[in-house]
């Protein structure tokens, strides 16, 4: 029997949603392929094998996904299981393929359908990979310029983050054109991509380091106008994702499901309140998982702000509580890198800064200061 996370509880998948074809072949592969090994993952690093898998099982085609007629779920409904089932089993995993969507997502709504049309049809498939660097223009001073040219634009800069690096094709990479507008392009990053990308030195990340994520310098890299994907008021930008980012995300119900399961399964040897614990936890984090994916179906992104963000907020400290107690139903074991515990506790902190914003960093402050 296959073992889906969060089973036996209030956190576990809706059956008819557990039989839905791509759900299913996902499940199959985090079961299978992704948890056994992910403790050695996020040491060693995401292995190619692993996105292979996903290619085969369709889990690169999630944004053009539509369920069989029928069955009674949504498009929405089938991705935010995918990524819940996928963070649950192997985050570091999760997250170079979460990468992936930035440029699938950006070519869908993009006005520039000769390279739509060029490319989404192999990274739909993941015959190619990509990842994403752009969040930092959100950024007083991004990091990333963009100098037009005769031939297209002139990149230069640097790039904090870049997940995927070594084991993705190209990416979408944004940056900061005249008139304070936000272009985003799509550049070539893996093997034979000239030395306009090159990974510079960096510490090595305390949290998700199997994610093969690098700093990039952008050294006169050109992005001939074929190549580019959008080019907007950077006002414009920081609105929309700001307002996506409000929500709170499912690879922290996948997360919060995984604390769950391992407070479950050391009930036994560190008492049974730890399985109270566990079952407490799973009710409180589907409440809020009930009220946010309700506000995204329900709501245009530009209403309730306030409301999505107090949630996200929520969820994030309901993860940050569930996996301090999976540390403290370990035991000693949990300070050890393989330890699943302590692996827990690093990727809760993780999630506090993915995607972070503004509003977001007043949410938790305010919610840490009720709780003094």
């Amino acid at each position: 029997m296959r073992s889906t996370p969060g089973r036996g509880t209030a956190l576990e998948t809706e059956p008819g949603l557990a039989g839905e074809p791509l759900v299913a072949a996902v499940a199959d592969v985090a079961d299978t392929v992704l948890r056994p090994v992910a403790e050695r993952t996020a040491v060693t690093g995401v292995p190619l094998t692993h996105l292979v898998e996903l290619a085969r099982c369709g889990a690169y085609g999630l944004v053009g996904y539509e369920p069989p007629e029928g069955s009674g779920h949504t498009h929405a409904q089938v991705v935010r299981e995918v990524h819940e089932l996928l963070s649950a089993a192997d985050p570091s995993t999760w997250f170079v393929h979460v990468q992936h969507f930035g440029l699938v997502k950006a070519l869908s709504r993009s006005t520039n359908t000769a390279l739509r049309d060029r490319w989404l049809p192999a990274l739909v498939t993941g015959g190619k990979r990509s990842t994403a660097g752009f969040a930092y223009l959100r950024q007083p001073s991004p990091p990333v310029t963009a100098e037009e040219t005769d031939d297209g634009w002139l990149l230069r800069g640097h790039v904090p983050w870049m997940t995927g690096w070594g084991i993705t094709d190209m990416a979408v990479l944004g940056a900061v054109a005249p008139g304070d507008r936000a272009l985003l392009a799509r550049v070539d990053c893996g093997p034979g991509a000239g030395d306009g990308l090159v990974a510079a030195e960096s510490a090595p990340l305390w949290a998700m380091n199997g994610t093969h994520t690098a700093a990039v310098e952008v050294r006169d890299v050109l992005v001939p106008h074929e190549d580019v994907i959008s080019l907007e008021p950077r006002t414009d930008w920081v609105r929309d994702y700001d307002l996506e980012n409000a929500n709170a995300q499912p690879a922290v119900f996948g997360h919060l499901r995984t604390a769950v399961d391992l407070l479950r399964a050391a009930a036994p040897r560190a008492g049974t309140a730890y399985e109270t614990l566990a079952l407490r936890l799973a009710e409180e984090a589907a409440r809020l998982r009930t009220e946010a994916y309700a506000l995204r179906d329900e709501q245009p992104p530009e209403k309730e702000v306030a409301a999505r963000t107090e949630i996200r907020a929520a969820v994030l400290d309901l993860g940050v509580r569930a996996a301090t107690a999976c540390v403290a139903a370990t035991g000693g074991r949990a300070v050890r890198y393989g330890d699943t515990a302590g692996r827990l506790a690093r990727e809760a902190l993780f999630h506090l800064i993915q995607a972070q914003t503004p509003r977001l960093r007043g949410a938790t402050a305010d919610l840490t200061l009720r709780g003094l």
